[in-house]
């Protein structure tokens, strides 16, 4: 059995994400629920993300994007991991790689989505 592109080209994890894209979307409207984004489409990578925080820490998370597979797939994964994490724990972009499994080539994507989570955390050129 022949393996197709998509399949060759995602760790088993990242196609899971890719595939079923988990708390892809929008929050409602609601007292600490912030936005932000980064990139563009014609750039390749455009990154949303809505975050409600209370108190330092995330209680919800969704995200809308447009780029390749990892792009996607690391979105999605983050998204549900933010719930109970306190904004200042938030990883990076080289250990999300590592997770998802993302090659190098492609962690400029990352720095991206980087981007777009640090502007909903209201962290913006914190690191």
């Amino acid at each position: 059995m022949t393996m197709t592109l998509l399949e060759s080209s995602l760790s088993t994890r990242a196609r899971r994400y890719f595939l079923e894209l988990p708390d892809a979307g929008v929050l409602p409207p609601a007292p600490g629920v912030q936005s932000g984004e980064a990139g563009s489409q014609d750039g390749g990578t455009h990154v949303r993300f809505q975050v409600a925080t209370a108190a330092g820490v995330v209680t919800a998370a969704r995200f809308q994007a447009y780029g390749c597979p990892h792009t996607l797939a690391v979105c999605a994964w983050l998204t549900e991991q933010l719930p109970g994490q306190r904004v200042a724990a938030i990883g990076a972009p080289a250990d999300w790689a590592r997770e998802m499994s993302v090659p190098l080539e492609k962690l400029g994507r990352l720095l991206v989505v980087e981007d777009a989570l640090n502007a909903s955390l209201g962290r913006a050129g914190s690191e």
